[in-house]
Parts: structure tokens; C-alpha cells; sequence
């Protein structure tokens, strides 16, 4: 398994002048949500969404298998 994290560097939030900030910052949020939801990653199926909402696809991790 290998985790996969996708940002979408052109997705609104991420436009102007916070754009590096913000990605960094959505880095740090993914690592957190990653952190505090996934106690093991051999419990969790390929193709699972661990961290990022669904509602929001601009920044989201998965884990696959490469």
C-alpha cells in the first residue's frame, strides 16, 4: 500500500497570494486528520479515503496500491 495525496492547486482557496501557504496548510490538516483516524494502516482497503472531505476534492488522501 501507498498513500496518495492529491491537491488541486486549481481549486479556488488555493488562487492569490496564500497559495503555497494554503497548500501547506492543507498538508498540515491531512497529516492531522491521517494521525488521528488511522491507528493502522493494514485495516484499511485499497482505494480507501483516509483523510479530506468529500465534499471538498482540492486536497484529499488515499491509499492505493502502486
Amino acid at each position: 500500500m501507498d498513500l496518495l495525496v492529491s491537491i488541486s492547486l486549481q481549486a479556488p482557496e488555493f488562487r492569490g497570494g496564500r497559495g503555497p501557504a494554503e497548500a501547506a496548510h492543507r498538508l498540515r490538516q491531512i497529516a492531522d486528520e491521517i494521525e488521528a483516524n488511522v491507528t493502522d494502516f493494514s485495516t484499511c482497503p485499497e482505494g480507501q479515503r483516509i483523510a479530506g472531505s468529500q465534499e471538498d476534492c482540492s486536497s484529499v488522501a488515499y491509499l492505493v496500491e502502486l
